[in-house]
């Protein structure tokens, strides 16, 4: 692989996604029982509708965290909406483009994953800066 080679070849294809419709409290059971930091939010038909990272969450609950899992999740599911404190229309970037460009988008920008969707607004994958790392860090000198 180079910097030439599609996104599709490097992204996570196998993804944990919440509809957009599902409590808050289903985002914070993914975050605390996978090793991910986004999840993806999908619509009925999955596309992509918008994106939570645990960075947002513990914005807007940051007390619960520390709090009893059942009473944590109570507070939150009680508290906002999931659409409420998604990012929405996050950056995308689609599985023909190049590795090299979704380096440079995540360079360039606030955040930390890259949702992989095909023209048609379905969700396929995730690349993240930690998928680029191990890419660059593997490539010969």
């Amino acid at each position: 692989m180079n910097v030439h080679t599609p996104v599709r070849q490097l992204m996570s294809k196998e993804l944990l996604t919440v509809r957009q419709d599902a409590p808050v409290s289903e985002v914070r059971r993914l975050l605390r029982t996978f090793p991910i930091n986004h999840v993806p939010i999908v619509s009925e038909s999955g596309r992509l509708v918008g994106i939570l990272s645990s960075v947002d969450l513990a914005m807007y609950a940051l007390d619960v965290w520390v709090k009893d899992e059942r009473v944590a999740d109570a507070e939150l599911d009680a508290s906002f909406e999931l659409t409420s404190i998604m990012t929405h229309e996050p950056a995308t970037i689609e599985p023909h483009e190049t590795i090299q460009k979704a380096a440079l988008m995540l360079a360039d920008g606030d955040f930390h994953c890259l949702p992989v969707i095909q023209s048609d607004g379905v969700l396929v994958g995730m690349l993240t800066s930690t998928d680029l790392l191990r890419f660059y860090a593997v490539q010969p000198a």
